[in-house]
């Protein structure tokens, strides 16, 4: 299809996206990965503020850092096929072109600060990767601020008016580009309860020809298969029920590894006062080794890791450090620790856990700070599903039951954390390793600075 000034191939459901019609509240492309939904999302943008010129734009990302990752760049791959002049001012969050007005950047971290703005239209980037409540504040806030009142034209370029003799101005629209995140905000909002004019697009990976070839395969095969339809084909499903780490199996993701005196040992660690918990991994052969790769998977010729001990009830980090070295005082030890533990200490004193830590000789590995639960738990099973992770059953048997028992809190939509249990901690510790080794690199989070 052609627009001013860009020549660009689209697939059917971007089409339908990009042609919505003007008189619709809301438009929400639902989609799954590697659909193209920010590229179509920033191109109905470049659109509209081609048409309205001297008009702002807002642009709202879950996290700030999309501005820089993913916003950025696509503008730019769109723009360096026009004549637009732009600048870009990443301080303030504000895309300024030349004929004047601006796309405002805005983070959904603080809802508070999308005010004061009035703007032509609202466009919204991965809405549904939001907690429910927070997304609803952050689509009321949008609505609001979707006021600017311009004339509507006829083909002859006058304003029209109604039965009154007012003016009648273009309807302010709302734009959402998003994967589906099981029956959440956009799912009520666009499907179970939706107002007239809104429209809902939903769209498969499977339309997109630009990927490669095997990409939709190699990632049925990576997903757990409760994500495919919705990963892949932009549909709804529920995925905070049941039980939180639905693809481990103390069957299928058993395996007989033992400790090797004096190997290295990798511990990811869950920081609770009178209650930390320590799960120990030995790494085995890659997917490659096992026989079970899947082609093009990042991990193939990775080593795997498989839980071998489960420390448990232990009272502070100090008491940690000397049960380690007391049960495996011949291994080098890495650990992949709690990311709060840099600035509280369990022990209570001014020294952080990690501090601790690396007083002892152990390893730290850690993100800045922690990923977020539900794509922790979405790389954990992503890992027992493809084999990157098992557990020494017999050995472990108090991980493997947390592992079969934890189950979702349907008010928080999150892993429940029952009072006076510990199964949340056991679950926690025994996966910050897997999100920091075998990230499942959701467009939300590309943007990871490790520190070791």
């Amino acid at each position: 299809m052609h627009k001013p000034g860009l020549l660009i191939e689209l697939t059917k459901s971007q089409t339908k996206f990009i042609d919505c019609d003007d008189t619709e509240k809301a438009v929400a492309f639902v989609a799954g990965f590697g659909s193209g939904k920010t590229f179509v999302l920033v191109l109905k943008m470049i659109i509209i503020k081609l048409k309205y010129p001297e008009a702002d734009v807002l642009y709202i990302c879950p996290v700030f850092s999309m501005m820089r990752d993913i916003l950025i760049p696509t503008l730019e791959e769109l723009l360096i096929q026009t004549n637009i002049v732009y600048k870009i001012n990443k301080t303030t969050g504000e895309i300024v072109f030349e004929k004047g007005g601006r796309v405002i950047v805005k983070s959904a971290d603080d809802p508070s600060k999308i005010i004061g703005m009035n703007v032509v239209a609202v466009f919204l980037d991965e809405l549904d990767t939001l907690p429910t409540n927070k997304a609803k504040e952050i689509w009321i806030k949008a609505i609001a601020r979707a006021r600017k009142a311009i004339p509507l034209l006829d083909k002859d370029g006058n304003k029209q008016y109604d039965s009154t003799g007012r003016i009648k101005n273009i309807v302010n629209q709302l734009f959402v580009a998003t994967t589906p995140e099981g029956f959440r905000f956009v799912y009520d909002r666009f499907k179970k309860n939706r107002p007239e004019n809104y429209t809902l697009i939903q769209a498969s990976t499977r339309e997109n020809t630009h990927l490669p070839s095997d990409f939709v395969e190699n990632l049925e095969a990576i997903y757990p298969k409760e994500l495919v339809s919705a990963y892949l084909d932009g549909e709804f499903i529920n995925m905070t029920s049941g039980t939180v780490f639905k693809e481990f199996d103390r069957v299928l993701s058993h395996s007989p590894e033992t400790y090797r005196p004096g190997e290295e040992l990798f511990i990811s660690m869950d920081f609770n006062v009178m209650n930390c918990n320590s799960v120990v991994y030995v790494k085995r052969p890659s997917l490659n080794d096992l026989g079970i790769p899947v082609d093009g998977y990042a991990y193939n010729n990775k080593p795997t890791l498989v839980a071998i001990h489960h420390f448990k009830g232990i009272k502070d980090t100090p008491e940690t450090i000397v049960t380690v070295q007391e049960k495996f005082p011949l291994s080098m030890i890495y650990c992949y620790p709690d990311s709060s533990g840099k600035n509280v200490s369990s022990k209570g004193f001014t020294q952080s856990d990690i501090t601790l830590l690396r007083k002892a000789g152990f390893k730290c590995k850690f993100p800045n700070r922690n990923p977020k639960i539900l794509d922790r738990v979405l790389a954990s099973n992503s890992a027992y599903h493809t084999k990157l992770v098992r557990v020494n059953t017999d050995l472990c048997p108090d991980l493997t039951d947390a592992l079969e028992q934890q189950v979702f809190n349907p008010n928080t939509e999150l892993p429940e954390k029952a009072n006076g249990a510990s199964i949340d901690d056991i679950t926690d510790a025994a996966t910050y390793i897997i999100h920091y080794m075998y990230p499942v690199n959701r467009k939300t989070l590309k943007s990871k600075t490790y520190k070791s």
